[in-house]
């Protein structure tokens, strides 16, 4: 009996010193709270919005891992695609050639024809022709003659000088050859002879001169007779 009751004195005595502990060491968090405010007057506290905000900024600065397609593979070939048509379209100006090649001459075609019926007449049909000075001339010479005949154009005023020298080449054992063309500086353009039933195509520009140039055909006696003129004009 006299056990239990010193017992629970001592047990009294225990709680009491506790109670009055813990009593203190509430006063002491209470003065250590209140020194934290006071040292904390006047600066900010961050509250909960705050420290999300900032928490939400942080992981926004992490970087982010990215996948990429591999190549070879569908997705990759979409992805290119997808890649090439956000790239910017970029037009390339034109440029004009520095130097542009000049356009090409048109030649001018010309037919001229022996007559043919009655044969043996030794004249050119449509004999009077035109042409632009200093064009370029395609010139057909059809003989629907029995005879051999050839067309030469001479320079202005020299339709006889020109028929003097084919006459004088009745003496020159190379004159088949040459196709009685006179060599002289008075030719212009010339066909060979062209026998019966067939044509020949010559091509030349004509002189920048206008005026009337003569054409004859200069087998020895037959100028005097088969003769046109060729006008040329501006």
């Amino acid at each position: 009996m006299a056990f239990g009751a010193i017992a629970w004195l001592g047990i009294k005595v225990s709680g009491s010193d506790n109670d009055s502990n813990y009593a203190k060491q509430s006063q002491d968090r209470i003065a250590k709270v209140k020194a934290s405010n006071d040292a904390q007057e006047g600066e900010i506290i961050p509250t909960e919005s705050d420290l999300q905000k900032f928490a939400d900024s942080y992981s926004e600065q992490k970087p982010r891992a990215t996948k990429k397609p591999v190549p070879g593979t569908e997705a990759f070939n979409e992805w290119m695609k997808k890649q090439a048509a956000e790239q910017p379209v970029t037009k390339t100006p034109k440029t004009e050639p520095n130097d542009p090649k000049p356009k090409e001459e048109v030649a001018v075609k010309l037919t001229i024809k022996a007559v043919g019926n009655p044969p043996g007449t030794m004249k050119f049909e449509n004999a009077d022709l035109s042409v632009k000075a200093g064009s370029k001339v395609i010139l057909r010479f059809e003989n629907p003659d029995v005879l051999q005949h050839n067309l030469v154009l001479a320079k202005i005023g020299k339709k006889e000088a020109v028929g003097a020298l084919a006459d004088a080449m009745l003496t020159d054992p190379e004159a088949l050859k040459k196709h009685y063309v006179p060599e002289s500086d008075d030719v212009i353009a010339s066909t060979k002879l062209v026998n019966p039933a067939q044509f020949e195509v010559i091509e030349f520009t004509v002189p920048e001169e206008p005026g009337d140039y003569p054409y004859i055909c200069t087998f020895p006696g037959h100028w005097r007779l088969m003769n046109g003129i060729l006008k040329v004009i501006k």
